[in-house]
């Protein structure tokens, strides 16, 4: 089904959330979606749950420049992080403003999603993907893989960016020696193989995992997403995990997707985008809404005079 309208789309969430449940006994687990308007695969229009799902740092093949992406963000401009208490809440921040990270946002507000499916939250390349069907990603997460932002598991992944990938060896042990230095520097009270092996093995083995986690609401823009992330872990020497959020992993626990998966997708048919933005505008869903900053508002209604403009002079 190719969705026309925000109707389409809220029934086809349900319809599908709805089997879901209805073939599965896990009253825990949580739902949530993740929408993109544009193709990151040549076979994406066919077959989107065929792609490779990862965070962007994999995707745009940096995860060699990690370390430095986040020591660049903190050095030009350091006064944004203030506010943060911890890693996991600045590299949460970071993500959210485009910077490549381990981090991957997704929202429990499948109108939200929408929004970014029709190509409504792509500020300065406006509506660029209107020629192109947008697709609503529907994940699902066991209730175990669902993380709080004061994990161990969690905080761990949020430090890597401060470790060279040829310190990192989860396969070995004493492998996350570094890491495990970096943590306790910002979390005295954190075990790793040097205080407890099997916790030690337990990190090993939890680090090349794809978790859920639901972060700190300590910005309008999380707030105003429904923030919702997912974290990428790794193999020796930051090798990409490449999950498959296949049901066939859903239930193997040594696949780096276990516990999660996705269950479908929610097409969005091109020529109704421009319509599906204009009835999200009232469920409070605009730009100027998920992106509160000044100088998005200003952007977007720029953005929204000119097509105004546009329409008044072809009358």
């Amino acid at each position: 089904m190719r969705c026309r309208t925000v109707d389409d789309i809220a029934r086809e969430a349900l319809r599908i959330i709805g089997e879901e449940k209805a073939s599965t006994n896990e009253p825990r687990a949580e739902f949530f979606f993740r929408g993109e308007s544009k193709n990151h695969k040549s076979d994406y229009d066919s077959d989107p749950l065929g792609t490779v799902f990862q965070s962007y740092l994999d995707r745009l093949g940096l995860v060699e420049y990690e370390r430095e992406l986040y020591q660049e963000a903190m050095r030009l401009n350091v006064a944004s992080f203030e506010e943060d208490r911890t890693m996991v809440e600045r590299v949460a921040r970071m993500q959210h403003y485009q910077l490549p990270t381990r981090f991957c946002d997704m929202s429990t507000n499948v109108l939200l999603s929408a929004h970014f499916a029709c190509g409504g939250g792509e500020l300065g390349t406006h509506k660029s993907d209107d020629d192109r069907d947008g697709f609503i990603r529907v994940m699902k997460a066991k209730h175990e893989q669902i993380k709080s932002f004061t994990s161990d598991i969690i905080i761990a992944i949020s430090h890597l960016p401060l470790v060279s990938a040829r310190n990192v060896k989860p396969s070995q042990p004493r492998g996350l020696g570094y890491l495990t230095y970096e943590v306790q520097n910002n979390r005295p009270g954190f075990f790793g193989e040097d205080v407890d092996e099997d916790i030690g093995k337990q990190l090993r083995r939890e680090i090349q995992h794809v978790w859920a986690f639901k972060p700190m609401m300590n910005s309008r823009r999380i707030r105003k997403q429904g923030g919702l992330f997912l974290a990428f872990g790794c193999g020796d020497g930051k090798k990409s995990l490449e999950p498959t959020f296949s049901p066939e992993d859903y239930d193997n626990e040594d696949a780096p997707s276990y516990g999660i998966k996705q269950v479908d997708y929610i097409r969005i048919a091109a020529e109704a985008k421009k319509d599906i933005r204009e009835q999200l505008r009232y469920f409070g869903m605009e730009s100027e809404s998920v992106y509160p900053e000044l100088s998005n508002v200003c952007e977007e209604l720029q953005e929204r005079f000119k097509e105004i403009k546009n329409k008044e002079e072809r009358q």
